[in-house]
């Protein structure tokens, strides 16, 4: 689900998905077929789908047992890991400002290199914003998961094998970052495919005169923002330029720090954002009604 999409979601799905992104399952402990077990959560609704942590445990527990090769311990940790993982799933999609958002990546950024400072992630974001730990430690889960989601990309030797790939990597992705909703990890995947995808038709270059009409600036400000994306600048190339730029204004001293050139930076990186993110959406529908 991308970040303010309104798409449906089929909480059968999410709660199979919760059994599929555990090792257990992954690695043969617990053999379920999936169409047939998503069938049992919807005729039995009240007992998975909608049940506090002891009636769904009983349940579960049913369920598993014939199945799985799992001692009887080991199938209560799995069991209770399984319901925090689908809890969260319903979390994420009734709470829109949880969502992943490409946005919130190009925030970190600057976060991260404001006044240079240096310190670990957490303890920075802890002490100078309002965030909880626990909010905190979602946002550098959500972006350490998209950075390894972005290899996937990086490894393929063409975006046609990766989307066919598609669910077996949000599978291995789901098993790596067990905190990381199933419906992030999908939103991520989409908003790569979108720049990719991108990637393959237009340049920097695209994007910048995009920008320019967009916004209304004049050749003036494009070219202070094209000083740092040089001509032949892939889209893939634009996070670590955008990177690079954002540490070279801000390791500049106070006095002759161009105040200006942030606000175009940020303004370039919101236009990439919400760029990425519409063809994101148009792909999400189109692979709906496929």
């Amino acid at each position: 689900m991308i970040s303010g999409s309104m798409k449906a979601t089929d909480s059968a799905v999410l709660l199979w998905k919760s059994v599929a992104r555990q090792p257990e399952f992954q690695e043969g402990f617990l053999r379920l077929n999936q169409e047939t077990t998503i069938r049992t959560f919807k005729n039995q609704k009240a007992r998975f789908l909608q049940s506090e942590r002891f009636e769904f445990t009983i349940a579960m527990k049913e369920l598993f047992r014939p199945n799985s090769t799992v001692e009887n311990e080991q199938l209560e940790y799995l069991i209770f890991r399984v319901y925090e993982n689908y809890k969260n799933e319903l979390y994420y999609i009734s709470k829109k400002d949880a969502r992943f958002s490409i946005d919130i990546v190009f925030q970190f950024i600057e976060f991260l290199y404001s006044d240079g400072k240096r310190e670990e992630m957490e303890a920075l974001l802890m002490k100078e914003t309002s965030l909880e730990k626990k909010e905190v430690d979602s946002i550098i889960q959500n972006i350490k998961a998209f950075n390894s989601l972005g290899t996937y990309f990086q490894k393929s030797s063409t975006l046609k094998k990766t989307i066919e790939k598609g669910e077996q990597i949000l599978l291995v992705m789901a098993k790596n970052f067990p905190s990381v909703p199933w419906l992030a990890l999908e939103s991520m995947f989409y908003l790569l495919v979108a720049q990719y995808a991108l990637a393959s038709k237009y340049s920097c270059e695209s994007l910048l005169r995009g920008w320019m009409k967009e916004y209304g600036f004049d050749e003036n400000q494009y070219v202070v923002v094209a000083n740092f994306f040089p001509p032949g600048t892939s889209l893939l190339e634009f996070r670590g330029k955008y990177t690079n730029a954002i540490r070279s204004l801000h390791d500049a001293s106070a006095n002759v720090r161009p105040e200006y050139d942030l606000l175009l930076l940020r303004s370039i990186g919101n236009y990439f954002s919400s760029w990425i993110v519409r063809v994101a959406h148009q792909m999400e529908t189109d692979y709906q009604m496929a």
